[in-house]
């Protein structure tokens, strides 16, 4: 498998005025084909550095309208660092509304020993019960959180797969609640309850089967179908009595048009709040490295997803999907129509093309030194030019 890359490379192409020259001597720009006089002789050469000629800029450009040249062709090589970029929105914490890093992490070490402590069979009321009311933490703090997205968590080792993915559906489907119900906040509650129990039942599926790097036979896909049943029973068994609680937990496989598990649940019969923890579990599960695959783009997630709609998922959350995060999910990385590059930390509900960006780049291929956020809803000539990649999320 090859190794993550940590830059985004782009070459931006552009012929610039004379009167332009001197603001691009003080960026990374170079000629991109050799200018010449009537003659042919060369007055710039190809590759010649526009920083390297800051101090004669006022005499070649006398010279260069001396030959009836009034332009010249650059190139810009923008590299934005993948790294530099999660920096910068870690120390734009304060200006974006996102779950506290520290209580995502410490919900994910207590998936971790619920679930340890379920497969050594020590697992008692009080555990199931801390769990369950750390989601319900969750889901105030999902309330306050629109940029949900930069909060979802990276997963950095496989056996930390389950763990985190537990946040992250808790976290997905308590937004995705929010925003469907904004007057429930019981629903918000069952949502980030449930995503954090809703696997529960995999801590008693053998681990060979459950981390296996590769498609699991017929025989063990059989095994990995019982989890939402035994994940039911455990939360029943250790004191959760909320029937909407339980039924995210044994429905979060089952599918809109009736191809699901463990029961084959078509349509309304399965609840809103099962319908809705399905999106945020597949979701994330797309979005996510796995031993057997690479991530995919959150946005070519919600492309799948909605090819997939009417057969797998209720439409109507998979479409609030949609408007939640946009075109541009947060987290993805943008090159601008002028080529400047940056993440993407918002959508507007109204404006699906246009969000937030967080800019690491300016359009002279500059890196922007103090925080820049641009709002390309109030902009009637900027617009994403192409989605790069996704960066961004929280590492435990």
């Amino acid at each position: 498998m090859s190794p993550e890359k940590n830059s985004v490379d782009r070459i931006i192409k552009r012929r610039i005025s004379l009167g332009e020259l001197r603001e691009y001597a003080r960026t990374p720009a170079i000629v991109a084909e050799d200018v010449l006089t009537a003659n042919k002789s060369v007055l710039l050469p190809h590759g010649t550095e526009l920083a390297s000629l800051v101090s004669t800029v006022d005499d070649l450009e006398k010279v260069l309208r001396r030959w009836g040249i009034f332009s010249i062709p650059i190139v810009i090589h923008n590299e934005m660092d993948i790294e530099e970029l999660e920096k910068m929105l870690k120390a734009a914490e304060t200006n974006l509304s996102v779950i506290d890093p520290q209580l995502a992490r410490q919900t994910v070490e207590q998936v971790e020993n619920v679930y340890d402590r379920i497969a050594r069979g020590t697992c008692g009321p009080e555990d199931i019960s801390n769990l369950a009311m750390q989601g319900r933490t969750l889901a105030k703090e999902v309330a306050q959180a629109p940029q949900v997205m930069l909060c979802l968590g990276k997963v950095r080792g496989w056996d930390e797969y389950t763990y985190v993915h537990s946040l992250n559906v808790a976290l997905l489907g308590g937004f995705l609640a929010s925003r469907l119900f904004p007057d429930r906040p019981e629903i918000v509650e069952r949502l980030s309850m449930g995503g954090i129990l809703h696997d529960l039942g995999k801590a008693r599926i053998p681990k060979e089967v459950l981390n296996k790097p590769g498609p699991l036979t017929n025989e063990e896909f059989a095994i990995m179908k019982q989890h939402p049943i035994y994940g039911e029973e455990l939360a029943a068994v250790n004191g959760i009595s909320d029937e909407k609680v339980l039924a995210v937990i044994a429905g979060h496989h089952e599918r809109y048009g009736g191809n699901g598990y463990p029961k084959g649940l078509v349509k309304d019969d399965i609840c809103i709040e099962a319908r809705i923890s399905a999106v945020a579990d597949v979701f994330d599960a797309l979005t996510a490295k796995r031993v057997y695959k690479e991530p995919m783009e959150s946005r070519m997630a919600v492309s799948m997803m909605l090819e997939n709609m009417s057969a797998h998922f209720d439409p109507v959350v998979v479409r609030a999907l949609l408007v939640s995060i946009g075109l541009y999910p947060p987290g993805t990385a943008v090159e601008l129509s002028d080529g400047s590059m940056g993440v993407a930390v918002g959508a507007r509900e109204k404006d699906l093309l246009r969000p937030e960006v967080l800019l690491q780049i300016d359009h002279m291929g500059r890196k922007v030194e103090e925080m820049k956020i641009v709002d390309l809803s109030s902009s009637k000539s900027l617009f994403v030019h192409r989605s790069l990649q996704d960066v961004g999320k929280i590492a435990f």
